[in-house]
């Protein structure tokens, strides 16, 4: 195998595994938008449901969805965030959203669930 041979097959296994990143990194941020969708279709969907709720349970819902919805916005400029990221900073803002996503998930499922 000549040098030349050898550089071409390393720049092209850069190449690829580049590529392999970039494509991994949007199937995270496709997923996390995703998810900030579905929130907001359940935001929607508890919204609908409160027409035909007492005055005072549809006061403490609403609080709630207030929350959820701030809780929703932050989720998409963590998003937006891990969209500009420089490959240096990718690691610890997805660390950091990650979590937030966790908790996030967790304080939607609790609501739902005590709604039902």
């Amino acid at each position: 195998m000549t040098p030349t041979n050898t550089t071409m097959q390393a720049s092209r296994s850069e190449l690829d595994q580049r590529l392999a990143d970039e494509q991994l990194r949007q199937a995270i941020l496709d997923k996390k938008q995703a998810q900030i969708e579905a929130w907001s279709a359940q935001i929607d969907q508890l919204q609908q449901g409160l027409q035909n709720a007492a005055e005072s349970v549809r006061a403490e819902t609403e609080k709630r969805l207030a929350e959820l919805r701030q809780a929703r916005d932050q989720a998409q400029v963590q998003l937006e965030s891990l969209q500009q990221a420089t490959k240096d900073s990718w690691d610890s803002l997805l660390q950091q959203s990650d979590s937030f996503f966790q908790d996030l998930a967790g304080r939607f499922h609790e609501f739902v669930s005590s709604q039902s």
